[in-house]
């Protein structure tokens, strides 16, 4: 196991409360949850439940194992491997509570790295379900190559990590509540509740915001050392032998109306989702409809700077580095106004109006006055709803063609 997912584990091991736990208590609590995977896993993964009726399933860092209710609920044969001790009771009571103790196969105390390959080909999973904290693993190539030794062919992995240029808006919060707990020399926690609570509550939740300001605000591995550029991790994929199969958001795009009996090589669908995945890099940002139909070079070379400028100001603001946001910011204001952006007027409006808040938000935190910073967080809109899109999936199939 490497450094960083030792670290990692420290880091969530030394917490009072697992990240993701729910509290689950009733059959209508569970219900609710499981219409929710249902939604994600069908409508946007194209993976129905039915795909999980009888299937051999090892879901790697299950943490409470609330996901892996569903799995179970779905049919599955469970295999979870979580490193994080305090997690297998939570687990095990689940499991009883609901009656699917049965379709819980293994729990073994383990991560991604430390999980014996299988010896034999029998022993391989259909489906790999790894959520949350692959793109702590560095480099990518690491458990792209983990997976596709675990899975059987024609089998699916599941992954869900934080995108680079999904990130922004998360490295921003990360950075006003550090500049917040400089002015005022507070706690994490007490900063978090003053200046996210509003925002927080506008959305629908289960958990408590203590339990988001440590998987974000505290967190060392959402920083953008650790985000997941998508094109990358689909190029190291296809060599892996893993094919993209469906992601969320759409990497594919289908624009591309090819004849159904053609076979595209591997080459051809991972430069198509290349192309694709550049050209919607302000949409990865905003968490909106924005496809740029010119050249993505500039765009994309402009935003990748923006991000690595916002990360740097979480560990000192600077007020230099945040009049280059600004000025940054203000290009890509124009580039959202122009006709080199595909959207529609309302995304367009509400991408403009969290643009001019990021610009007022750096004024802000350059003037200094905790006071206005936790007044603006609290009362301005664009801070209020603007989420981004930091959290993608991807389902990669075992492809032992090569092509």
């Amino acid at each position: 196991m490497s450094d960083g997912r030792d670290t990692m584990y420290a880091y969530y091991a030394a917490q009072e409360v697992l990240p993701t736990y729910g509290g689950f208590e009733s059959e209508a609590d569970l219900a609710a949850h499981e219409r929710h995977r249902r939604r994600l896993f069908t409508d946007k993964l194209k993976l129905p439940p039915r795909l999980f009726a009888g299937a051999r399933l090892l879901e790697l860092g299950p943490d409470a194992g609330e996901n892996s209710l569903v799995f179970a609920r779905w049919g599955a044969e469970c295999h979870l491997a979580e490193p994080h001790l305090r997690a297998h009771e939570t687990i095990r009571s689940y499991f009883e509570h609901f009656g699917l103790t049965g379709r819980l196969a293994a729990l073994e105390h383990a991560d991604l790295e430390g999980y014996p390959a299988p010896d034999a080909p029998d022993d391989r999973f259909h489906v790999v379900d790894a959520e949350g904290f692959v793109n702590a693993i560095q480099p990518v190539s690491a458990w792209i190559d983990k997976l596709a030794q675990l899975l059987a062919p024609e089998g699916l992995a599941v992954v869900f990590y934080n995108e680079r240029f999904g990130g922004l808006l998360e490295l921003t919060w990360k950075v006003v509540n550090a500049r917040h707990r400089e002015l005022i020399g507070a706690g994490s926690l007490d900063s978090a509740r003053a200046l996210f609570g509003t925002k927080w509550d506008s959305i629908p939740h289960k958990r408590a915001i203590e339990s988001w300001a440590m998987d974000v605000l505290e967190n060392p591995f959402v920083r953008l050392r650790f985000f997941v550029e998508p094109v990358s991790m689909c190029v190291q994929a296809a060599a892996a032998g893993l094919r993209l199969y469906s992601s969320w958001p759409d990497y594919c795009g289908g624009l591309d109306p090819f004849w159904f009996k053609r076979e595209r090589s591997t080459e051809e669908e991972t430069a198509g989702t290349a192309e694709f995945i550049r050209r919607s890099r302000l949409s990865h940002v905003f968490g909106r409809r924005h496809f740029l139909t010119g050249d993505p070079a500039p765009v994309e070379d402009q935003l990748s700077q923006l991000v690595i400028d916002f990360d740097s100001l979480i560990d000192g603001f600077d007020a230099a580095v945040a009049a280059r946001c600004d000025r940054a910011l203000a290009d890509t204001a124009r580039t959202l106004s122009s006709a080199a952006v595909l959207t529609s007027d309302a995304d367009r409006k509400q991408s403009l109006a969290t643009v001019a808040m990021l610009r007022s938000l750096l004024e802000l935190l350059a003037c200094g006055s905790a006071d206005e910073i936790r007044m603006f967080a609290n009362a301005d809109r664009a801070f209020v709803e603007s989420w981004g899109m930091p959290s993608h999936f991807a389902v990669f199939r075992r492809d032992d063609r090569r092509s």
